[in-house]
C-alpha cells in the first residue's frame, strides 16, 4: 500500500530527529523548564532526556513527536521551532494525514 504517509521515509525522520536534537537545549530554555519537567511531559526519565539532549542516546520517533507537540504548545518555542525548521510543511502534512477522530468526533492525534 502506497499512501502519502509512506513517502515520509525513515531517512526524513532521522533528519528531523537530528535537527531537533541539535536544538533541544535552546528550545527547552525558551520554555523555561528543567530537563525533569520536559521529561515528565513526554513520559521519559530525566536521565534519558538528558542523554538525548547531550547526544548520548538516540531519540525515537515517538519522543520526537511528543517534543514537537510540547514545543508547539508555547508561542516562544513554537516560533523558534519554525525558525530552525523543526516543524516543516512535510511534517505538518504527515501529522494532519494521520489524525483520527474519537467517538465524539473530536480530532485526536
Amino acid at each position: 500500500m502506497n499512501t502519502e504517509t509512506d513517502d515520509f521515509s525513515e531517512q526524513r525522520k532521522k533528519e528531523l530527529i537530528d535537527l531537533l536534537t541539535n536544538e533541544l537545549k535552546v528550545l527547552r530554555a525558551k520554555l523555561e523548564i528543567s530537563q525533569q519537567d520536559l521529561a515528565n511531559r513526554i513520559g521519559i526519565t530525566r536521565q534519558t532526556y538528558g542523554m538525548i539532549e547531550k547526544k548520548k542516546h538516540h531519540m525515537t520517533w515517538n519522543h520526537f513527536m511528543a517534543l514537537i507537540f510540547v514545543f508547539l504548545s508555547n508561542e516562544g518555542s513554537k516560533e523558534l521551532l519554525a525558525h530552525v525548521g523543526g516543524y516543516p510543511p512535510d511534517l505538518d502534512k504527515y501529522v494532519r494525514l494521520n489524525k483520527t477522530t474519537n467517538n465524539i468526533g473530536e480530532n485526536v492525534i
